[in-house]
């Protein structure tokens, strides 16, 4: 291996990938010998290296033990066994200090998986939540979001979704991509734009406001759907199926501005609506009633005003107990 590389890795100037070679090479006996001889003769210290205080420390600890033992070792016959066997000693100190001491704390500082941030609502909270590049979201009851606290510019922004939400993405000069993954290996390719995410159990619906998107579904070229503006996504899991339609985007997104609107919904759709957003369990005691189908607008602020606009829509009774809902 080019010692030049050896050189860039303990100055923390590789690439992700010049580092995993770096790290592979310094596994077999020639690494070790190269690195050995590079520890000979130009590591004398640690003082340009770049290291914090505690850093600093512990790596001036290993190499103090690596010299100690040097030169220990230069005193006894190069024939021993003891002289060989303190030569390979030196050698697998030597890696400890490249690869644990100095190398693998910058490796794992610089691209190791960043902690993600979690936010979650309540069920009937909605929340509106800033990202690191000023893009909106806003989440609807029952959501949570992950993401990380700072996004790199030569990277792509990525956020977790799982339950419903409204995005506002910010497009950046550098036409860095813009990632929401959902769950069943599906993932929404962002190009600035506004969109609405809903995912809970086996139903996933992507709905394009405005802008363009390109959904993903598990890396294969074949599963990749270009969307428009009023395009709805709609995935079934244990079908295994996806398609994407034109639908009204403003309606499928009006639980943000506190309206729920209905396009030929039937009262089963809503009654899961109620379930997985409120927290609310609904009996529908009338086999008929539960597949009757409504278009309307009712004001969605809380679950009682739902409630009271939904019974006049049904012509129906709605008794309410607690969380248990009964619908006659």
């Amino acid at each position: 291996m080019d010692t030049q590389l050896l050189q860039k890795y303990i100055r923390n100037e590789c690439s992700p990938e010049e580092a995993r070679a770096v790290l592979l090479y310094l596994a077999t006996a020639d690494g070790q010998r190269q690195l050995q001889y590079l520890l000979d003769t130009e590591l004398n210290d640690l003082a340009e290296l770049p290291l914090d205080v505690s850093e600093r420390r512990e790596a001036q600890r290993v190499f103090q033990q690596i010299q100690t033992r040097r030169r220990t070792v230069s005193d006894i016959p190069a024939n021993t066994p003891i002289r060989r066997l303190g030569v390979r000693w030196m050698a697998a100190a030597a890696v400890a200090l490249l690869v644990l001491g100095v190398g693998a704390l910058f490796f794992y500082r610089q691209y190791a998986a960043p902690e993600l941030l979690t936010l979650r609502t309540d069920f009937g909270q909605t929340r509106q939540v800033v990202l690191p590049d000023q893009s909106i979201v806003t989440l609807n009851g029952n959501t949570s979001i992950r993401y990380a606290a700072n996004w790199q510019t030569d990277a792509p922004r990525e956020v977790w979704v799982e339950g419903e939400a409204f995005f506002e993405v910010v497009h950046k000069a550098n036409h860095q991509r813009f990632q929401v993954h959902l769950p069943g290996q599906m993932n929404v390719e962002v190009l600035g734009t506004r969109f609405n995410v809903y995912t809970r159990k086996t139903t996933t619906k992507v709905v394009l406001n405005e802008g363009r998107i390109q959904m993903r579904v598990s890396d294969n070229p074949n599963n990749h759907l270009e969307m428009k503006p009023g395009e709805m996504f709609f995935a079934d899991a244990q079908t295994n199926s996806f398609y994407k339609k034109q639908v009204n985007a403003q309606a499928q997104s009006s639980w943000r501005t506190d309206k729920l609107v209905f396009e030929g919904s039937s009262l089963e759709e809503i009654a899961q609506l109620l379930k997985d957003t409120y927290g609310l369990e609904v009996e529908i005691r009338d086999p008929e009633l539960r597949q009757q189908r409504v278009s309307g607008t009712i004001p969605g602020k809380n679950a009682d005003t739902i409630l009271k606009g939904l019974s006049g829509l049904f012509d129906a009774k709605i008794t309410r107990n607690a969380n248990h809902i009964l619908i006659e």
